[in-house]
């Protein structure tokens, strides 16, 4: 009976696994403005998710720069929207990726993210004028 029922649960997890695995679509992100944007690069995709603040902050970073070159340049490009990672990377990594106090990258984060609402409707704007905003 143990042997039989050992069985029976591996089934049903198998089964249940199948059957999920094809009701949950894979999430596939396409977009029609700026569709050959640049991944995210290894090195922040890859943090573990007790560092997700730190992802967010490269991610904040990332964003604040792009919107403030298109703020002083008044040109909204793909490559202007969507940049190379390689400087808020490298920022990152030499200003910020030792700070162990969670608390501390939050309050960094935070002037990243004021920066990007400062600028929002401003390149909103110029954006949309120029078809690169979605």
């Amino acid at each position: 009976m143990t042997a039989r029922f050992a069985t029976i649960c591996v089934l049903t997890c198998i089964l249940a696994g199948t059957a999920i695995a094809q009701l949950v679509p894979e999430a596939v992100e396409t977009s029609k403005v700026c569709p050959n944007r640049p991944s995210e690069p290894a090195i922040i995709a890859d943090m573990d998710v007790r560092e997700s603040h730190k992802r967010i902050l490269v991610q904040r970073m990332y964003r604040a720069a792009a919107f403030q070159d298109i703020v002083d340049t008044g040109l909204c490009t793909c490559e202007a929207r969507f940049p190379s990672w390689d400087l808020a990377v490298g920022y990152y990594l030499e200003n910020y990726s030792r700070i162990d106090d969670q608390y501390e990258v939050q309050q960094i984060t935070k002037t990243y993210r004021t920066s990007i609402a400062a600028n929002r409707a401003k390149v909103s704007e110029l954006c949309e004028a120029q078809g690169n905003w979605d």
